[in-house]
């Protein structure tokens, strides 16, 4: 192993046909904008990014996540509406909102604690649960852009029963990131 690996916590997701048929409708919406399409293997709900992590955090790390994740039960969660994150008025992220029971909320207050303690920078913004589908390089009609988004329905794409947690490894490659699962860590 390197001096550091790129990790992040999140929970996997595996999209039903709802979360694909609306991933293939907003690809048709936007077939000459520049969005980099997240790869439907890839899917996940990231808890915490951690970004470089040493071996020796990654071993503490590991026994504190035992830890936390140990003490919480199984939770549901839904993948609920669209959104979209933006920066000096330009859309960034397109993602589906995610609305979660509060078992999760408090699960990743408790994430949150451990990876400070072992020694990571604290997380300066507020935590906003969304599935990614696509990062946005560029679009041509911003107007149109968020009168689509502004105006979707806020269906319940998909319900998911959440029984664990994982701390994957971030390969950044060239043909796009690949997400190795180095531990998983089930909920009671």
């Amino acid at each position: 192993m390197r001096d550091h690996i790129r990790t992040f916590i999140a929970i996997k997701i595996h999209p039903n046909e709802k979360v694909l048929d609306l991933l293939q409708y907003l690809k048709k919406q936007f077939p000459a904008d520049k969005i980099n399409w997240v790869d439907t293997e890839n899917f996940h709900l990231t808890l915490r990014f951690l970004g470089n992590t040493t071996r020796e955090q990654l071993y503490e790390l590991v026994d504190r996540l035992e830890e936390v994740v140990s003490r919480k039960k199984k939770c549901k969660l839904s993948l609920k509406g669209t959104g979209y994150f933006k920066s000096k008025n330009q859309p960034r992220v397109l993602f589906v909102k995610i609305q979660a029971e509060e078992v999760l909320e408090l699960l990743v207050q408790e994430i949150e604690k451990e990876v400070v303690s072992c020694s990571f920078e604290a997380e300066q913004k507020a935590y906003k649960p969304h599935l990614t589908l696509g990062r946005i390089k560029h679009v041509q009609n911003t107007n149109r852009f968020f009168s689509l988004l502004d105006e979707m329905p806020s269906d319940i794409y998909q319900e998911i029963k959440v029984d664990g947690i994982i701390l994957f490894q971030s390969i950044l490659k060239t043909t796009g990131p690949e997400y190795r699962p180095i531990k998983t860590f089930a909920l009671q």
